[in-house]
């Protein structure tokens, strides 16, 4: 008797199934009162739909440091917090599609443990007692799955034994893990999307994308679903869904953070590694949640990190900043632009020293960090793929037609990345010749994409504006600026003509389209400078003085 092969959306459908049941019903907003596909802007709606209630709109609009004072002056409890998080994911998640894996039972039930622990001693547990920390998909979390946006990766396995070393660190202090976030397939496409959960949209405009690859959890973030979240980057994955919605973020260097016991969409590259960091709605948030992850002491945990302790900064009372407006391969559209300008602008007034910056070698090592990805002939992404048959997106073609790097060829392209590493450092150096006080740059501050946000499905081929940064393993944080406006961002009479890269997103730019999407910039910093880097964005947000 032949028994029938599941076919991978018979696969995914069952997924999905036993995801949606997770939700508690009475959370669930009904389909004829939310908003129409139409609406575009859903950024306000939660809080305006009367489906929350006064308290849960004041916890869920409140930073972590408030909602941890209140649980800590017993204002508000533990079960209180994360119930109200819990049913604001739940409309986010109606509104963008931006949730995979639900566990709000479990967590409500750690919460009760948490409220009768501090009831009963006095003291919290640590420095995140009650708190609700969203998860990217990628994060192995005890008794839940981790797909990855790989059908295979479904029930295979159902769930795993053990929490990522972060997650365990996190938990010790007291977080509550409640949910995790869409991702796209192998966590390598620069949208969320994948054959199992679908597509993940922006709320500041549900026809533009949220990013990827931690696309659910920006998108769940800048909705209020959650206080604080986490995601990964190896090419741009936490820095394009911020800037997309509008957060901060950071992208450390590698070994500040723990790494271990995440998933993997590439398993064993270490040309490039992947690292993770905090996205959310302060700075103050991601200064705090940086601060409490460093004080854990995670070289005690993780191998590879570094011990370095949480550094106080002084900066010089004016910052020497260079501004890259174009990287030369893509233009920037007209919003984005615009920020830049706004920006340099709000900088030179304040007095502060800025300079152009040259993005010499940025496509080079764009190109470097490309074929390292697919330096295994994408093995891996075909094997995983191919075992349920998913059809392949347009995004991944460039894994199901690699061919495996040899050994030396990977080698020659390792010294050549230490090679332009060198020289990046030299040119960074080099900048204390031009400057006034005769000190190096502090900083580039530079586009994170060309776009406000790209309409869904048209990213493109080019993530040049990141990915270089990933290879230098520099320190960059993320914040917002302005929001693309239809009456001042005109369309570019013709394409730079760059590229044909460069034409299609051209192409795609419509002010009318685009009206709203999220302009927000990256600030760079060097190796292991995260404290720097935070605190250089506070001067900078200070003088923007942003708001949605």
């Amino acid at each position: 008797m032949t028994i029938k092969k599941p076919t991978y959306a018979e696969i995914a459908a069952k997924k999905v199934k036993q995801r949606d049941a997770k939700f508690i019903k009475e959370w669930l907003v009904p389909d004829d009162k939310l908003p129409s596909s139409e609406v575009k802007d859903v950024l306000k709606w939660i809080q305006k739909s009367g489906f929350l209630s006064s308290k849960e709109i004041e916890i869920t609009q409140s930073n972590i440091t408030t909602i941890l004072a209140n649980i800590k002056a017993r204002e508000w409890t533990s079960v209180e917090v994360t119930a109200a998080f819990c049913h604001r994911a739940t409309i986010a998640h109606q509104l963008t599609n931006c949730l995979s894996e639900i566990f709000f039972e479990d967590a409500l039930i750690r919460a009760a443990e948490l409220d009768k622990h501090y009831e009963e001693t006095g003291q919290t547990v640590g420095p995140l007692h009650g708190l609700p920390i969203s998860l990217k998909d990628n994060f192995n979390v005890k008794g839940q799955a981790t797909t990855l946006g790989i059908v295979n990766f479904c029930f295979n396995p159902e769930k795993f034994d053990e929490d990522a070393v972060l997650v365990k660190i996190l938990r010790e202090k007291g977080a509550v893990f409640y949910l995790k976030t869409n991702v796209p397939v192998a966590m390598m496409m620069p949208e969320s999307n994948n054959h199992i959960w679908g597509n993940t949209t922006n709320p500041l405009n549900r026809s533009l994308s949220s990013g990827g690859s931690s696309g659910g959890e920006a998108s769940l973030i800048k909705l209020r679903g959650s206080p604080m979240g986490v995601g990964s980057d190896i090419g741009g994955s936490i820095r394009i869904p911020a800037s997309f919605q509008n957060l901060y973020a950071i992208k450390p260097t590698f070994g500040r953070f723990p790494t271990y016991g995440a998933r993997s969409g590439l398993p064993g590259l270490e040309s490039v590694n992947s690292v993770n960091g905090p996205l959310g709605n302060s700075l103050d948030d991601l200064e705090y949640y940086c601060r409490t992850v460093v004080e854990s002491e995670p070289w005690f945990h993780d191998a590879k990190c570094i011990e370095i302790p949480w550094r106080k900064v002084e900066l010089p009372g004016k910052l020497n900043i260079a501004i890259c407006a174009d990287d030369g391969f893509i233009r920037p559209t007209p919003p984005i632009r615009r920020a830049v300008k706004i920006v340099e602008d709000a900088l030179r007034e304040d007095g502060h020293d800025v300079i152009e910056w040259v993005p010499e070698d940025h496509l080079r090592l764009s190109q470097i960090i490309s074929a390292f990805f697919l330096s295994d002939g994408g093995v891996h992404v075909k094997q995983e793929t191919e075992a349920t048959g998913e059809s392949i997106f347009p995004y991944m073609k460039p894994y199901e037609n690699a061919v495996d790097i040899p050994v030396s060829e990977l080698w020659k392209l390792q010294a050549e990345r230490t090679h332009l590493i060198k020289k990046y450092l030299d040119r960074w150096n080099a900048t204390a010749a031009i400057t006034k006080n005769g000190k190096p740059i502090d900083a580039i501050i530079m586009p994170v994409t060309p776009f406000a946000g790209n309409p869904n499905g048209k990213f493109h081929d080019y993530v040049g504006y990141t990915s270089p940064f990933n290879v230098l393993d520099y320190s960059v944080g993320i914040f917002p600026v302005t929001r693309a406006d239809k009456d001042l961002d005109a369309k570019d009479e013709q394409s730079t003509n760059y590229n044909e890269s460069d034409r299609k997103i051209w192409d795609d730019y419509n002010p009318e389209a685009n009206h709203g999407g999220a302009a927000a910039l990256q600030l760079i910093g060097r190796k292991f400078q995260e404290e720097k880097v935070i605190e250089m964005m506070k001067v900078v947000s200070q003088l923007i003085n942003y708001s949605d």
